[in-house]
């Protein structure tokens, strides 16, 4: 019974803990040092302008 009363609220903390960063990061990239950057805002500007100047 006593090992209930501490793991419960030690659950509970490490859930709040996990939701509040999941929160906090659920804007950021998914993968890090740019490996996603075709995804970014500006992608589609990118890939427009490099066609643009590959038809000269």
């Amino acid at each position: 019974m006593e090992i209930a009363i501490i793991l419960i609220p030690v659950l509970i903390i490490a859930f709040v803990a996990f939701y509040e960063n999941a929160k906090k990061t659920a804007h950021l990239p998914r993968a890090p040092f740019g490996f996603d950057a075709e995804y970014g805002p500006d992608s589609a500007r990118v890939r427009d302008e490099l066609e643009t100047l590959t038809r000269r």
